[in-house]
């Protein structure tokens, strides 16, 4: 096939590039120090075109890269690292986001990006910021192949849609804010595939998958072949999923899920309000892989499959736990009816455990002042309690230096082992100091 080489000035952004013209498709080198932003936002949207970055060197970006349906951007083909079943990429083009840039990149339509390092994405606040890849605009047919995303503030990728092989995602939600928002190695709300990925280190979710997991072209929510692993919250969160046409499914296996959720109960995997999802041939617990020791999941759960009873969420429905291996830990959630949860894993014997729990935590603190008035009062337990034993006449507000409790609901999230309680009145701003007391509580 003969090649037809043309030479196009940039004027706009003070470049020259070569551009190889290969039938309808055309490669456009980017050389270390290029403007690659401005390279990529200027070409024209109706060629599929394939950015080759040079490679060993450091693009930094003040605006977001838009690439185009059809378009490629690539680093130097890099090495991987094996671990277990996950392929760790070494990639040597690392683009980098300015401080202020709210997304990285930002593509739109079938795009494909290989053999890079993306850094970076500011937080503002808004759904889609602080993130490497922006992926709403993606289509299910993109992919995304042996590219590191980390240091961001929100999350490695948002709005994730498509194929995502061979990737690492560490250190994604760098602000606290985004936690419990979009933060996450990966957050979806359609069906996406991640495979023989090293997901580890994310201070929020690791992969994450709510507001019904929409269908997809790839039809199912796939999670296979990840070493996922010392993720703050849940490595894998399957979340609100249900009720709605185009709610999707989810397959969930041959993962090695370890250390995660030390800041968020929620276990290796978390179902919660979620439907249809199939979890299996797993391994959890203390392992070492690859030469390197991974303890395991907080508090020893490796699947919490859980319903949070309120009414504007997904009841908790057809969640098969099957063929899990779980090294010493438990599921929550085999104990509901097989059309609920089924599992296939057989659940250790009763706990000789006694010694009794304890309150990891309170909010407020002891002794707080200037606490607002509005403010519930929670305390989080070192094991699970007997939801039943936690009521108003074990967990009860009263003022100081007497034994008249005031009124209040309780109630007690199993999935965090926290109970709250909530004062039928607001406490008047200035008043007396109130104490609130826990006893006759059962595990």
């Amino acid at each position: 096939m003969k090649h037809l080489f043309v030479l196009i000035g940039y004027a706009m952004v003070g470049l020259l590039a070569v551009v190889f013209l290969i039938g309808a498709d055309r490669v456009v080198p980017v050389t270390c120090g290029q403007d690659l932003d401005a390279t990529v936002n200027a070409d024209d949207p109706t060629i599929g075109t394939r950015f080759e970055l040079e490679g060993a060197c450091t693009y930094p970006v003040d605006t977001t890269i838009v690439p185009k349906d059809g378009d490629e951007i690539a680093g130097p083909a890099g090495s991987f690292i094996e671990r277990g079943p996950a392929f760790d990429p070494e990639p040597t083009a690392t683009i980098q986001g300015t401080s202020t840039l709210p997304k990285v990149i930002n593509p739109q339509g079938t795009v494909r990006l290989e053999w890079l390092r993306v850094l970076g994405g500011d937080f503002t606040g808004l759904a889609g910021t602080g993130v490497g890849i922006a992926g709403g605009l993606m289509s299910p047919s993109s992919v995304v192949y042996a590219v590191q995303i980390a240091d961001n503030d929100g999350a490695g990728i948002s709005n994730a849609r498509g194929t995502f092989d061979r990737i690492e995602l560490n250190n994604t939600t760098q602000d606290p804010n985004a936690l419990g928002f979009i933060g996450a190695g990966l957050k979806a709300i359609n069906e996406v595939v991640v495979k023989n990925s090293y997901i580890h280190d994310n201070q929020g979710n690791g992969l994450w998958c709510d507001e019904f997991c929409h269908d997809s072209a790839l039809g199912t929510f796939t999670i296979t072949s990840n070493l996922v692993v010392n993720n703050g919250q849940a490595g894998i969160r399957w979340e609100r999923v249900g009720d709605v046409a185009d709610a999707g499914e989810a397959l969930i296996e041959n993962n090695e899920v370890h250390g995660n959720s030390p800041d968020a109960v929620r276990g290796g995997i978390s179902v919660r309000d979620a439907q249809n999802a199939t979890i299996q041939n797993n391994r959890f617990g203390a392992v070492t892989i690859a030469g390197v020791a991974y303890p395991p999941n907080s508090r020893k759960v490796a699947i919490i499959a859980a319903d949070s009873g309120r009414a504007d969420r997904p009841d908790l429905f057809n969640i098969d736990i099957v063929n899990n291996t779980l090294n010493g830990e438990t599921i929550k959630g085999c104990e509901l009816p097989d059309t609920v949860v089924e599992c296939s894993e057989a659940q250790p014997p009763p706990s000789t455990d006694t010694t009794p729990p304890s309150v990891l935590s309170t909010s407020p603190t002891a002794n707080a002042t200037r606490v607002s008035p509005t403010t519930n009062v929670t305390a989080t337990f070192s094991e699970d309690m007997d939801a039943s034993s936690i009521t108003t006449t074990t967990f009860k507000l009263s003022k100081k230096g007497s034994t008249t409790k005031l009124g209040a609901t309780v109630s007690y999230d199993a999935s965090t082992d926290t109970a709250t309680l909530d004062p039928t009145n607001s406490l008047q701003r200035g008043s007396p100091t109130r104490r609130w007391s826990l006893r006759g509580l059962r595990t």
